[in-house]
Formats: structure tokens, sequence, C-alpha cells
């Protein structure tokens, strides 16, 4: 044993040691090194989910629920007797049937009733719901702190790392004691391989799981392909009669055909209401503003018309109450008719240009 101790000795003279200008170089370059890699473990740890981790609400799809549990069953036996209502009398009651007050109160001696409460009840309460009752005492407390550590050990880990940085930085160069070469060199690589590694099994941690994903979730429309049949699908050509209604209905027919490019403001009535009726057609596009004179109440409208339409146009919007309504409009530029259907009413609507 002791030429193992004088042989170590030996060993430990023959360590070279860095002149004190080359000992602080060499200080701030390890430094850097592990904060490079502290920096890299950082970012990983708070950009990714990988280190956070939350609490299981549900007590009853938990492990440790089941546990809890288990300790609160011995609980409650060790608190036999501590709630005494579990045991119940079943009462019956005989009422008036025009003041509804009770003529008579007495015990319900059905047997089934007399069961329920004075039986099946205190089994249910000492055996089940006590031990749940003490199990969720113990369970909940317990999450809540998995949920706060969970949410925070990623900073907490961030901030003890940039610590050791710093640690690195100021008392690094600063060293006076024997083999202070060797220790910084060691604690160097040492500290800067842990971040490195941190940081890689984070980043194949989060690898593994999106490769889970892709290999064990089908996309939907894959999913849908694998149904779809294999048939070419033939493209029944387009008669000319049909053409246009293919493509889209005449801009020149009806309402739509009739009105000018630009805003038009209509006046008129809605089931006896004065109202006022705001039209803008500009780009190919159509809306309205409808408000009610009365009430000043408005209401944004986007307009339609189908090909099948003849140039009718459908608005369609919500009230402040967000209500669907749709306008059904035809005419002209100069008198407009219709219908408004919304808030289960059907209404006539005059419209004629201000």
């Amino acid at each position: 044993m002791g030429n193992l101790i004088e042989k170590g000795k030996e060993w430990a003279q023959k360590i070279p040691e860095f002149s004190s200008q080359t000992y602080v170089i060499v200080a701030y370059v390890i430094s850097a090194l592990v904060t490079i890699a502290a920096l890299f473990l950082v970012y990983e740890a708070v950009t990714t989910d990988a280190l956070f981790f939350g609490a299981n609400w549900n007590m009853f799809k938990s492990p440790l629920g089941n546990f809890c549990w288990i300790i609160g069953f011995f609980w409650a036996m060790l608190w036999w007797g501590k709630f005494t209502h579990w045991s119940a009398t079943p009462i019956i009651e005989k009422r008036d049937r025009y003041t509804d007050q009770v003529l008579e109160r007495k015990e319900n001696m059905d047997i089934t009733e007399q069961m329920f409460a004075k039986m099946l009840m205190p089994i249910i309460g000492h055996f089940v719901i006590e031990p749940i009752m003490y199990g969720a005492i113990i369970y909940y407390p317990i999450q809540c702190i998995i949920a706060i550590v969970g949410g925070i050990f990623p900073y907490v880990l961030s901030i003890i790392v940039l610590a050791i940085c710093g640690a690195f930085w100021v008392f690094g160069p600063k060293a006076k004691f024997r083999y202070r070469s060797l220790a910084l060199v060691a604690a160097g690589l040492l500290f800067a391989g842990a971040f490195g590694w941190g940081a890689y099994a984070i980043i194949s941690s989060d690898n593994q799981i999106e490769t889970f994903v892709e290999d064990n979730i089908q996309p939907a429309d894959s999913e849908a392909a694998s149904y779809t049949s294999e048939e070419p699908i033939v493209e029944e050509p387009v008669s000319e009669d049909n053409e246009e209604e293919q493509i889209g209905g005449d801009d020149n027919e009806g309402l739509l055909g009739s009105l000018a490019e630009g805003t038009t403001i209509y006046v008129g009535e809605m089931a006896g209401f004065p109202i006022e009726f705001t039209i803008t057609k500009e780009d190919g596009s159509i809306k309205a503003v409808y408000k009610n004179v009365k009430y000043s109440t408005t209401m944004q409208l986007i307009g339609e018309s189908l090909p099948a339409a003849g140039g009718n146009i459908s608005f369609m919007g919500k009230d402040p109450q967000h209500n669907s309504w749709t306008f059904e409009l035809k005419g002209n530029a100069e008198e407009i008719t219709g219908t408004a259907m919304g808030d289960n009413k059907e209404l006539p609507v005059t419209l004629h240009k201000k």
C-alpha cells in the first residue's frame, strides 16, 4: 500500500504545470468551450418540450393514484368511524296533494330501502369513498408540486448551467492551488462534454418522437387515398349549352347586371320598418350594409349570385345578436324586392334608389 502511495506521488510530480500567463489563457479558452456547450444546452432545453413535464390530474388513470388509494384505504381503516353519516334512516313522507304540506313522516320499512341505507351505503362509504378521499388528499398536492417543477425545470437547469459557466470565467483564471492546470482541463472537458451530451440527447429525443409520429400516424389524405379506386378518372366533355353554367353566370343578367360599379344607396322597408341598404359592387365582388333606421342597428353583408339565380343576389350576414340573416333580392338598379330570412322569421323587403 505504501508503495502505491509513493508511486502516486511520483506520478503527480510529473504532471506538467502551465506558467501563470499560459494558465490564464488556457483558463479563458476552457471557459469559452464550456460556455459554448452550455449555451447549446440552454437553447435546446428552453426551446423544446423534451424537459417540460406536467401533472396527471386524473387520479384514476395514474399509477400513483392507485398507490395513493391503497394508502387511503389503510388511512380509512385507521380512522374508522370518523364519518358516521354513511348509515342513514330511510324516510317516507305523506303529503297533501293540494298544499304539499307534510301530513305524516315515518321510517320507510321497505327492505330494499333499509338494505341500501343501512348496509350498502356504509360499505360504499367506508371502503370506496373514504379511501378515494384520503388518497386524493395525498395525490393532488404531489401533482401540484410536479406541475410547478415541470414548468420551471428547464429554466432552473439553465440557471444552474449558466452559473457553472460564470464560475469558470470568474474563478478559473484566479486559481492558485497545486495541480490547477490538471483540474482546469479535466473540469472543462467534463462539463463541456456533459453539456454537449445533454443537448445532443434532447435533439435525439425530439427526433425519435418525430420518427415515431411519422411511422405510426398516417395522414388523413393518405388514408383516404388507400380507399380510392385505382380506376382512371374520365372527364366528361362539356357541351356548349351548359358551358356558361359550368364557368359562371352572366354578370349582365338581372339585379347583378343592372347594378353599376361602385356604391349605391337604397331606402325602403322591411316588414314595415324603414331600412337603408347600401350596396357596393367592385372588382367582381359585391357586399352590402343593412341599417334599421328606427333602431340604428346595422349588419355587414356579403353577396353572391349563383349561375342558376339569373342575376338575383343573396346577401348573408349576422346581426348584433349573432343571428344569421339571408337577403334574397331581385329586380333592377332602380327597384329591388325580395325576402329577408333570419331569427326564425321571413320578412318582405322593398327598396328603391335613394
